[in-house]
């Protein structure tokens, strides 16, 4: 999962359609499908194809509430900027007090995803100590690139972004060559939970960039008519790779898929030797760091932002050094990252981000039924039975929190007290 950028690199106002749907791509598609086909495999069995494809066309639901607000709000923000427009400051704050926590669980992610992958190149990182270690060493280089300048960013990014895709094509087109030499067959594992609503939630991660089309709706052409287009061949191309890829590595590796926790590696290894595991590794660890040096570099950004440019925030955390680096905000979301990958799982880590963008979704949907009939607005995107897929969309996010742990939460209401306590105390919001 990429989270958007609130200052859109790389992005103009004459954006192809093209262009769209691959920013679109590369947005959504991140550690996810490296790693977790061996988790859902085994919450869902065969049903974890059924779970990825269902989740994708639900996340594809929840995006054009995005896209229809977008095309009526011409303002950078997305979900906070919905919410505070039709629900007031107070959940519009909390809307992106979650979205910034968001960016920092997106962080911590992606690190405990990095070295995972390390420890299948280097298993002495899998120890605890040197995996703690290896951690904090990066957590210091992203706190340094942070507040120096992030002057390699965008050769970074665009690496990462070209590897993700090529790795993912590699490895559909060794499970074709697979399947023609051994022919197809698939099998249940033999301890599946059989639990697929977990599943269907879990696969939800996997989807959850897709926000960054629609806050980039101001830098397209003809965005009333793009952005619903672009959105729904983005998720259908992105819904396509993800289950044959899953379907892949099922083929591959069968009941095996379980015991991986780089299958995406070790179903291209089956197929071409040991050295074909030894490439997508080194892929997955550009790919994946990538997304996390962007996302450490884009979440303390739109803090600041939300504390000097929209006052969302007290404007202490919009603070910065000599160098113009938000220093305040650097330290708090990577500070806080690095708290979160020592101490939870990477599995952990994705329910979490699940649960906090279920959250978001919500005050999306909502904020749409209060401005869809708004007379100072634009008319926007008018979309058939908008209302009906809207509400069922509401209710299948219900449905799908239901299967949060208690941990999830506890840490969603501490959270959003600690938000709760920054909004009653910020003076400059009272005007003193």
């Amino acid at each position: 999962m990429r989270k958007p950028s609130g200052r859109h690199r790389g992005t103009n106002k004459t954006l192809s359609f093209a262009s769209v749907i691959l920013l679109g791509i590369n947005g959504i598609i991140g550690s996810g499908i490296f790693l977790l086909p061996g988790t859902l495999y085994q919450e869902a069995g065969l049903g974890s194809v059924s779970a990825i494809v269902l989740a994708g066309l639900s996340t594809t639901l929840i995006a054009l509430s995005y896209a229809m607000l977008a095309s009526k709000i011409d303002d950078d923000g997305g979900a906070w900027v919905y919410s505070n427009r039709a629900l007031g400051a107070f959940v519009g704050f909390q809307t992106g007090w979650f979205g910034w926590f968001l960016g920092v669980i997106t962080i911590a992610a992606e690190l405990a995803a990095f070295l995972t992958a390390l420890g299948g190149l280097i298993p002495v990182v899998k120890q605890r100590s040197v995996y703690i270690s290896v951690a904090l060493v990066i957590i210091a280089a992203l706190i340094a690139i942070n507040l120096v300048g992030p002057n390699i960013l965008t050769f970074i990014d665009n690496i990462s972004s070209a590897l993700k895709i090529i790795i993912l094509i590699a490895v559909i087109a060794a499970g074709g060559y697979f399947i023609s030499t051994h022919g197809l067959h698939v099998s249940q594992p033999q301890a599946v939970s059989s639990d697929f609503r977990t599943a269907f939630s879990t696969a939800f991660y996997m989807f959850t960039g897709f926000s960054f089309l629609p806050v980039a709706a101001n830098k397209m052409k003809n965005p009333e008519k793009t952005l619903p287009r672009a959105l729904m061949m983005v998720m259908l191309i992105v819904i396509a790779i993800y289950g044959m890829a899953q379907m892949t590595t099922i083929v591959i590796l069968s009941t095996n898929l379980t015991a991986e926790t780089l299958p995406v590696a070790a179903a291209f290894a089956a197929v071409v030797g040991t050295i074909g595991k030894t490439v997508v590794i080194l892929g997955m660890l550009i790919s994946i760091l990538g997304v996390a040096v962007a996302v450490s570099f884009d979440t303390p950004i739109e803090m600041a932002s939300l504390a000097t440019e929209k006052t969302l925030l007290p404007a202490v955390f919009g603070r910065t050094n000599k160098s113009g680096a938000p220093f305040v905000a650097i330290w708090l979301t990577i500070g806080i990252a690095a708290m979160l990958v020592v101490s939870g799982s990477y599995l952990f880590l994705v329910n979490l981000i699940v649960f906090s963008a279920f959250l978001q979704y919500i005050t999306t949907i909502l904020a749409w039924f209060k401005l869809r009939h708004d007379p100072t607005l634009p008319a926007g995107i008018h979309l058939p039975m908008a209302p009906l897929l809207m509400g069922f969309a509401l209710l299948l996010i219900g449905y799908l929190m239901t299967s949060a742990t208690w941990l999830t939460w506890l840490i969603a209401v501490i959270v959003a007290l600690i938000g709760s306590v920054i909004y009653a105390t910020d003076t400059r919001r009272r005007g003193e």
